[in-house]
């Protein structure tokens, strides 16, 4: 007994020897009132595609030189949103999924290995943190996209010089070899960056191949910080596939404040390939908030507000648009986001719908 005190002990020294830094934050979406034409629905906890935040993240840091971090996504009634909500055995579809899970260390302070879930990106919008548009065609990119290349592998960031950071991964998946003798086997992903900080702004090329045969993402952009209340990016994006060009965009982000006053704007641009013609397409979101001692009331236009839309402009060209005023504000440690939120659709050749929600998101951190 007195050895394992002594032993229990001796534990409690050594971990008081490192700094431990412990964070979560917890995040439930609700909709307190919401209809269309046909009906009005009162009061609900929303199942929840984890596109902007998940239900919970925690991370951990030891005197930055070690740390980890987990991520979960919900459904809590075990349906599938791909599914029109009809149930799915626990197999199919979990009601809780790990959405990200990795550990990370330094070897040195220059260099910083990951291993697990990683993602690789340039520039990101700051009004959705998830956004990004890579020369497909809008709203194709997927649920959980917004990065160049992510998934389950290792990446090392090295730091060589101050202002230059230096990042190369392997993204082949859970249970999968990055590279294999098999027949046909190939290759996985793969990415590579280098961005460079010149005071005002920095500079970034990256590349990212996801496999043998498969897409493939060239990126050369620049953000500029050089004037008060101003932040700016630009990516210009090449998306190619085994037979050439799929597609090109142009990401443009711009945030300026003036005291308690912000405007925000994504109008990134795309031009994709469709059969053996390209098709232009853009997205838009404006965002302008007002910061108050007690809130900051809003207010956001876009063309984009769940990630999967935008105009396509072809012939079949189909207006669509949501409107959204609100306000955030927090509650001790709570953070609340309340909006009235307004869905406007007018496909071509059918008659406008028009679909309304006040939606409430809440933020613990903990």
């Amino acid at each position: 007994m007195k050895k394992i005190v002594m032993g229990l002990a001796a534990a409690a020294c050594a971990a008081s020897m490192f700094a431990v830094d412990i964070s979560s934050t917890v995040k439930m979406d609700t909709t307190i009132v919401g209809g269309d034409k046909d009906k009005v629905e009162f009061l609900k906890v929303n199942h929840k595609d984890q596109k902007d935040s998940d239900a919970l993240i925690f991370s951990a840091n030891i005197d930055d030189k070690a740390g980890g971090n987990f991520q979960f996504w919900y459904t809590f009634d075990g349906t599938d949103s791909t599914s029109g909500g009809a149930p799915v055995s626990a197999s199919d579809n979990n009601p809780v999924r790990i959405r990200s899970v990795n550990v990370w260390f330094k070897p040195i302070s220059q260099i910083k290995v990951t291993v697990g879930n990683i993602a690789m990106d340039s520039y990101k919008e700051q009004i959705f943190w998830w956004h990004g548009v890579y020369g497909a065609k809008p709203g194709s990119w997927g649920a959980f996209g917004g990065n160049y290349i992510e998934g389950v592998g290792a990446k090392a960031e090295i730091t060589p010089i101050d202002g230059l950071l230096i990042e190369a991964g392997i993204f082949p998946g859970i249970d999968t070899a990055f590279l294999s003798t098999a027949e046909n086997y190939g290759y996985k992903g793969y990415g590579a960056k280098v961005k460079y900080n010149f005071g005002v702004g920095s500079a970034t090329v990256i590349f990212a191949d996801k496999g043998k045969d498969a897409q493939k993402l060239l990126g050369v952009g620049a953000d500029f910080t050089g004037v008060d209340g101003l932040y700016a990016f630009a990516n210009f994006n090449l998306n190619l596939s085994k037979d050439g060009i799929a597609g090109l965009s142009l990401d443009d982000y711009i945030k300026y404040s003036v005291d308690a006053f912000t405007v925000q704007a994504h109008l990134p641009f795309v031009m994709y390939k469709d059969g053996d013609k390209f098709v232009p397409g853009i997205l838009a979101t404006v965002k302008v908030s007002y910061a108050l001692d007690a809130c900051t009331p809003y207010f956001m236009a876009t063309t984009e507000p769940d990630g999967d839309a935008g105009w396509v402009l072809n012939d079949s060209f189909s207006f669509s648009m949501t409107f959204q005023p609100g306000v955030t504000f927090n509650v001790g440690a709570a953070a609340f986001d309340l909006a009235a939120r307004i869905d406007v659709a007018a496909p071509k050749g059918a008659d406008a719908t028009v679909t309304w929600k006040v939606p409430c998101a809440i933020t613990v951190g903990l």
